[in-house]
């Protein structure tokens, strides 16, 4: 089976890295796409881009960053 799974921080990437691995231990043939870390990627994630580059905050970092963002949905 095919997983699409999602991290935006680092946090999320821990909590993403241990539920791939569950699956793993479910599904021997589990293979994983989305956004995450190292902790994720080292589970077998196929990131689409650094998680580095999907942290931003307020309005101004939002929009300067819109177009990339739509690529990466488009990606997706």
């Amino acid at each position: 089976m095919k997983y699409f799974i999602t991290a935006g921080e680092v946090s999320g990437d821990l909590y993403g890295g241990m539920l791939m691995k569950v699956i793993k231990q479910n599904d021997a043939d589990a293979q994983f796409f989305g956004l995450g870390g190292k902790t994720m990627e080292a589970e077998g994630l196929k990131s689409f881009a650094p998680i580095e580059n999907l942290s931003v905050m307020g309005i101004f970092e939002i929009a300067k960053k819109y177009g990339y963002f739509m690529d990466l949905l488009k990606e997706a």
